[in-house]
């Protein structure tokens, strides 16, 4: 059922949240022949830049025009500088195929990176002591925030295809929703960090009939998207929709980055999804940072104008080239070194392999303490661990070390768990 009434999913934050007066005649700063003495903007003469010039690795030299230097130069409308937002709406239309499906009133806002707008998104959803599901494991950084806000994250199992939709019916079909308060369901669909998996569209499409069944709130986390990466299974890379792309109901936020296939540094990130959520995250943007930074907005704005459709899908061919190549060089690594020491699959999508280390209950002792003194580090399982527990897993990047350090890395692995094999095999 189409979500009419969005009072219910909000925090009592986010219910306080007012315009700022100031803010609100940004907009009509562009209309023709307006004259205004009310707001605080620097004079734009006294900035010392001028112009910028970028050349990127092809050679191809990028130019700033003066006019867009001197709109990324200054304050801006907190949802993002107008023809940035426009660009990046027409490109999720494209991306997602969003002209083919009747879904409700959509907005888009560019925030600091997606990780930005994911904290704002809990803050417009969860108060203190509520409850929300996510994948067992998820992101570290999404359950950094939720704990700091005492806000209690739900593990639901996934396995080697993502989120498990059995799992989370289970969880839902008992649960306590007067006394202990659940509004929204967070995953990560794409190249889920840490594991690597992807959902095949037929559980995502489970997933939204569970969440529209028990009117949850999807949050879809998907900077991997793409990433996506050939594997035995689906050689060709076979294009999977993403939840946005099927919400006709009105109950998916979606999280974009440009982190992962353009820059990390340039911190540029987005949330899309219905009107009235996006509009209370801006909300939240403008008694905060007010608004993204403006060049890093107009630099991107002027690369993906530069490429335009051509030049983006060689760099997303490039990258996936690149990401697919290293994580084949690590499973190598693996199958040559960790036989019979350790268990994997091949991940999907993103940039991590996600190992069960065979014998060893708790793996933070001995990647925090054992795996250094070896100078070798991965992360334990249980800093993605929703519940907290012991975990058995690590997680391996393949995204910058050389395939030497890689190998290395493996073979120094190897060496301590067949010393933690014989203590094992050895103690009384």
């Amino acid at each position: 059922m189409k979500i009419s009434n969005y009072q219910i999913f909000l925090s009592e934050r986010s219910k306080r949240r007012k315009p700022s007066p100031i803010r609100e005649i940004q907009p009509l700063l562009s209309i023709p022949g307006m004259i205004s003495l009310g707001g605080g903007t620097p004079n734009p003469s006294l900035f010392p830049f001028d112009s910028m010039a970028i050349t990127l690795k092809d050679g191809t030299k990028l130019e700033i025009p003066k006019q867009s230097m001197e709109i990324g130069l200054q304050y801006s409308p907190s949802y993002g500088i107008p023809d940035f937002v426009n660009y990046l709406k027409n490109f999720l239309i494209e991306q997602h195929d969003l002209k083919d499906v009747d879904i409700p009133p959509w907005d888009l806002c560019v925030t600091t990176g997606s990780q930005d707008a994911q904290s704002k998104a809990f803050d417009l959803l969860l108060n203190e002591g509520d409850y929300i599901l996510v994948e067992n494991p998820t992101y570290s950084g999404a359950l950094a925030g939720l704990q700091s806000n005492k806000i209690n994250p739900v593990g639901v199992d996934i396995d080697s295809e993502g989120l498990i939709p059995e799992k989370l019916e289970e969880i839902l079909s008992r649960w306590d929703f007067r006394t202990k308060p659940l509004r929204a369901l967070y995953t990560i669909p794409t190249g889920q960090n840490p594991s690597g998996t992807t959902l095949p569209l037929e559980r995502k499409r489970r997933i939204y009939e569970i969440c529209s069944k028990y009117d949850l709130i999807i949050m879809e986390d998907d900077p991997y998207y793409h990433l996506r990466l050939p594997t035995n299974s689906d050689p060709e890379v076979t294009k999977i929709p993403s939840f946005l792309s099927m919400d006709i109901e009105g109950r998916v936020l979606r999280f974009d980055s440009f982190s992962k296939v353009i820059s990390a540094g340039l911190r540029i990130g987005w949330v899309a999804g219905p009107k009235e959520l996006v509009e209370r995250i801006q909300l939240d943007q403008q008694s905060s940072a007010l608004h993204p930074s403006g060049m890093s907005q107009i630099l991107i704005l002027e690369l993906l104008k530069s490429w335009g459709t051509e030049g983006w899908e060689k760099q997303i061919l490039k990258v996936r080239e690149t990401y697919a190549q290293r994580r084949d060089f690590l499973m190598n690594c693996a199958e040559k070194y960790l036989k019979g020491l350790a268990e994997w699959y091949e991940p999907s999508a993103g940039m991590f392999l996600w190992f069960k280390l065979n014998g060893v209950d708790d793996t933070r002792d001995l990647i925090v303490n054992k795996a250094m003194k070896e100078k070798v580090l991965f992360i334990p399982g249980s800093a993605f661990s929703a519940d907290s527990k012991p975990s058995p897993y690590i997680r391996a990047s393949y995204s910058t070390a050389s395939f030497q350090q890689m190998e290395e890395a493996i073979k120094r692995l190897a060496s301590l768990l067949q010393k933690e094999a014989v203590l094992t095999f050895s103690s009384p």
